[in-house]
């Protein structure tokens, strides 16, 4: 992985591969650009003459005829307009230049990216979506690939460079808390990106135990476990497979020992065929992040246990496979939830929200202060927002307002929708208590409503994932065609502001 450290000095006297000084638009200087202007004004003049990429964000120019610079090489970097400026711009700036330094075989490099004109950000803040954007641009996912050549001359090491005044703790632990938060969002990536043949729920419980740290405790029950605990729901679903169901629970104590607990439910569905209500087969193979939603909480995981966090939080994914076994669970039937709820089965592809009221159940009963629960629940949720946002719903005002800000702070962006009363007649059934979908009509606030039977009187927050977990497309923070960690960044950053307003 990539060394990234704070450094201190005038961009002419740096002896890296590489130094890197953004233009705005209109071809304005930061100050360090600015005093290397002062010394080159003839080159510099005439490039910003000659150039129209200053207004093209990301855009590099190398200055070859620089004299009396230590560097190997100077590059002028396009950041845009100064007024659109936001942290997520310089996560993504420091994204595309890592990886663009890397292709062209610079080792060490000096960047003054965090000179750059930030509204309502404290250097700290940008020093930490720099560090992020470094650390997540040059995420990989290859290492099924027998033939890929590992490369020795990439980056190696970026330095984020700083006047000698703000180099300070802040900044130094603003650098710490990115490296921890994309180490998070990273194992949240590589757990989702993994086929299903390799994440199955054992191979997902092994992961869980993976995760060391003095203060966590984590327990993975077996099919024998789930039997005697209960977990009928999560039992019904795995029918159809042949591979045994996990139940994971993970305790971190980091807080005061009467402290409850912020609990995160994550949906494991390691494989999504539909069961018997089978899914179309176009794209059937991206129902391998399913287990998104789990990945998220065991990401989130090991963040805050690598941050050490000073809060309680506790853990619960319930992970299974839903396929067309022949003993696979029918339309038609009607089981019966840990809770003791009688759930209708109309579509066997409903399924996530019938293992997550299990997990729910068992985590109120855990008391915790609130719940967030994490899944890629409903195509709904991708048709309404698409990509840019993930779905939120709930009955804790005070988290979804949390998440909110987190949300906008991180770029890990949410969008409230309502969870009327009205919408509960549309999952009453005629032979059980509930049914599992409520038709085609809010699908997305319905699948919410189904949840809300399981979380009683304890503030929760509904995080639909299934238009942000994964990206075909991918964007300068995350690659094309996988995983993309949503949720780790935005809850992490949610707990930390939780543990500062405590």
């Amino acid at each position: 992985m990539i060394n990234i450290e704070i450094g201190v000095g005038s961009a002419h006297e740096q002896v890296d591969d590489g130094v890197v000084l953004p233009v705005l638009k209109g071809g304005v200087f930061t100050a360090s650009g600015e005093n290397l202007r002062n010394m080159q004004t003839e080159i510099m003049d005439d490039v910003l003459k000659t150039r129209d990429i200053w207004g093209n964000q990301g855009e590099y120019y190398p200055l070859y005829r620089l004299q009396g610079t230590a560097s190997r090489s100077t590059m002028l970097l396009a950041a845009g307009d100064e007024k659109k400026l936001t942290l997520h711009v310089l996560r993504s700036l420091s994204a595309k230049l890592t990886k663009d330094l890397s292709k062209q075989g610079v080792q060490q490099a000096a960047c003054y990216l965090a000179e750059l004109p930030v509204k309502g950000a404290s250097v700290a803040d940008k020093v930490q979506a720099i560090g992020e954007g470094a650390y997540l641009g040059l995420y990989t996912f290859n290492h099924h690939q027998t033939t890929k050549k590992e490369s020795t001359n990439g980056l190696q090491c970026l330095r984020i460079m700083l006047t000698s005044d703000d180099a300070g703790k802040e900044e130094n632990a603003a650098l710490v808390k990115a490296k921890a938060v994309a180490l998070g969002t990273i194992f949240a990536r590589n757990l989702g990106n993994e086929p299903g043949n390799i994440c199955t729920p054992e191979w997902l419980g092994e992961q869980a135990l993976s995760l060391s740290h003095p203060k966590l405790n984590v327990t993975v029950m077996d099919k024998e476990d789930i039997e005697e605990a209960g977990f009928t729901a999560l039992l019904a679903v795995n029918q159809g497979s042949a591979k045994e169901p996990r139940f994971i629970v993970l305790n971190y104590q980091g807080g005061k020992k009467d402290d409850a607990p912020v609990a995160l439910v994550g949906k494991g569905l390691t494989f999504d065929a539909g069961g018997i209500s089978i899914k179309p087969s176009a794209a059937m193979d991206e129902m391998k992040f399913d287990m998104c939603g789990s990945a998220a909480v065991l990401g989130i995981f090991k963040a805050i246990t690598d941050m050490n966090l000073p809060i309680n939080v506790l853990g619960v994914i319930p992970s299974t496979e839903n396929l067309l076994g022949a003993a696979a669970y029918k339309p038609g039937d009607v089981i019966t939830s840990y809770q003791g709820t009688t759930i209708e089965v109309l579509n066997t592809d409903a399924e996530g929200r019938v293992i997550l009221c299990d997990a729910l159940a068992y985590a109120v009963e855990q008391k915790p202060c609130e719940i967030i629960d994490f899944a890629t629940l409903t195509g709904a949720c991708v048709v309404a927002l698409g990509g840019q946002a993930t779905g939120l719903l709930g009955t804790g005002e005070a988290v979804k307002e949390g998440l909110k800000k987190s949300g906008r702070h991180t770029h890990d962006r949410v969008w409230e929708l309502p969870l009327f009363e009205e919408y509960q007649e549309q999952i009453d059934s005629k032979i059980a208590d509930i049914k599992n979908t409520g038709g085609r009509e809010a699908g997305t606030i319905t699948a919410a409503c189904f949840l809300s039977r399981f979380v009683g009187d304890v503030p929760w927050a509904h995080l639909d994932i299934a238009g942000t977990a994964w990206n075909m497309k991918g964007t300068d923070i995350s690659p094309v065609g996988g995983a993309t960690g949503a949720g780790v960044r935005l809850v992490v950053d949610y707990l930390s502001r939780k543990i500062e307003q405590a």
